[in-house]
């Protein structure tokens, strides 16, 4: 066991690389000086060329092929697969590649927020493209070397689950179901008197309300806190979470779900398996799993009916919003309106999987033509067909997220299987906790918490997606939950 322990040793240390690397990022987007970005680039670089080095050891004193894997338990193997995945990943891409593909991805991620202020593509178009070439030559060399194709490529360094023909199955499904039922959720909607909210929280209300809520979810501020940026994201890591969001004045429900949203990812952390601290198998189990646990919260628990119960009290109790529109009828209503938009993190629950969608197609077309200089043509066109809606402006469209200009091509497919997996695994809680939604209306929030650590969190990477939904629900990952689900909410 001797070279397993020094195999776990030199991890552990790219694990806590990958912590300060998390942090940086973080200061980064949140409240570093705008003229600092170029220090800080070389900050990661020195933390990336620092975990190269890691990889040169072991493969140095080859450590991978001195193990004898069947001395290993169950738990041992599958952190020996995992490290053996992110080895390869380090080894098969020069040194200069990945370096060259992080500089890209920092320098246009500031350009984006240039962009963004300004409204215009063009802004970032150029670096833009340098960042898609460098992704390009990765997922090229990546194919190569796991003989798989260049988007599977780029797939699976956000999950290991599934290929773009499993998530196509998936997608096609979906908007079957979709056209199939719209109509319907539409009527259904139209039956419903719903009122429009008659007054507004601001930003300091936002921010009390929601601190509430993730307290009674179990979020501890003594581990993490809360910031603003951009477009809100969950950085840091298990012993120091970092939220950040953009309170919005006028549609308050934007700023809280998106709070709401990301404690989902923070409570993950949060409760990852100890025992594996800094090792592969302690980490999450990809970020489809960490999606469905911010959809669980955000979609499953906090748009519910129950939820909206206690949500009403609370906004009575300390914010006295005592009129009709403030009830929790129409809490629940108004908060689950269908309303077909432009922007995917304002988007409703029967919209969200569009989007998600729309961005899936738009991928596979990039990295089939292997150009993305006409971005904004694409996205415009592509959203046309879905949503039947025309773009306006570059922020309504393709620079509304930040994900494709910090190289993240792969990410966007976790939100549609997250969204899943959060259906499947509300059918299941329903069943364990007869009396959940009793709980919920009084706002025993951490019942809810408690039972996803039981279920996901303590488990860290040890299954797959379709392991671990087979041991909690019996089945496989399937759209028949998720359809369900839909159907439950908004047609009743």
């Amino acid at each position: 066991m001797i070279f397993y322990k020094k195999l776990k040793k030199l991890f552990s240390q790219q694990c806590i690389y990958n912590e300060i690397s998390s942090i940086l990022e973080w200061d980064m987007a949140t409240m570093m000086p705008k003229k600092s970005r170029s220090s800080r680039i070389k900050q990661i670089e020195k933390l990336t060329e620092n975990k190269k080095e890691i990889f040169e050891e072991i493969k140095k004193q080859k450590l991978f092929s001195k193990i004898n894997v069947s001395k290993l338990d169950n738990d041992e193997k599958r952190n020996f697969y995992l490290m053996k995945k992110k080895f390869d990943y380090f080894t098969c891409l020069p040194e200069k590649v990945i370096l060259k593909n992080q500089k890209l991805a920092f320098e246009c991620e500031g350009k984006w927020r240039e962009a963004r202020e300004k409204n215009d593509f063009r802004v970032v178009k150029k670096t833009f493209s340098e960042l898609f070439s460098s992704v390009l030559e990765k997922a090229k060399i990546l194919s190569e070397h796991w003989e798989i194709e260049k988007y599977d490529a780029l797939l699976f360094l956000y999950d290991k689950s599934f290929n773009s023909s499993q998530i196509n199955k998936f997608t096609s499904d979906i908007e079957f179901f979709f056209k199939e039922n719209y109509n319907d959720f539409l009527k259904n909607q139209n039956t419903k008197k719903i009122h429009d909210l008659d007054s507004e929280l601001n930003e300091g209300d936002q921010y009390k309300l929601s601190k509430i809520i993730m307290e009674k979810f179990g979020f501890d501020f003594n581990n993490g806190r809360v910031d603003q940026s951009l477009h809100p994201f969950c950085g840091g890591y298990k012993d120091d979470v970092r939220i950040t969001t953009k309170f919005n004045e006028f549609n308050f429900f934007s700023s809280f779900e998106a709070l709401m949203h990301e404690t989902g990812h923070a409570l993950y952390e949060f409760g990852l398996p100890r025992k594996w601290n800094h090792q592969l198998i302690g980490e999450s189990a990809g970020m489809a799993v960490h999606e469905s646990q911010s959809l669980f919260l955000e979609m499953q628990i906090v748009k519910s009916e129950e939820f909206n119960v206690f949500l009403n009290h609370i906004l009575n109790k300390l914010f006295n919003k005592k009129t009709a529109s403030w009830e929790a009828e129409n809490l629940f209503l108004y908060r689950s309106k269908i309303n077909k938009g432009f922007i995917r993190i304002e988007s409703d629950e029967v919209h969200y999987p569009l989007h998600i969608i729309h961005r899936f197609n738009i991928e596979k077309k990039l990295f089939e033509e292997e150009s993305v200089n006409d971005l904004p043509d694409l996205w415009n066109s592509e959203f046309k067909k879905i949503f039947n809606l025309k773009i306006n402006s570059d922020n309504e469209g393709c620079l509304q997220d930040i994900h494709w200009f910090t190289g993240d091509f792969g990410y966007f497919p976790t939100y549609l299987i997250g969204a899943m997996i959060a259906a499947q695994l509300k059918s299941s809680i329903l069943e364990e906790i007869p009396d959940i939604k009793s709980k919920i209306k009084l706002g025993k929030l951490d019942v809810v918490t408690k039972w996803l650590r039981k279920n996901i969190h303590q488990y860290g990477d040890r299954y797959s997606v379709d392991e671990l939904l087979k041991k909690i629900t019996g089945k496989k990952l399937t759209t028949l939950f998720y359809k369900s689900h839909l159907k439950r909410r908004y047609l009743s």
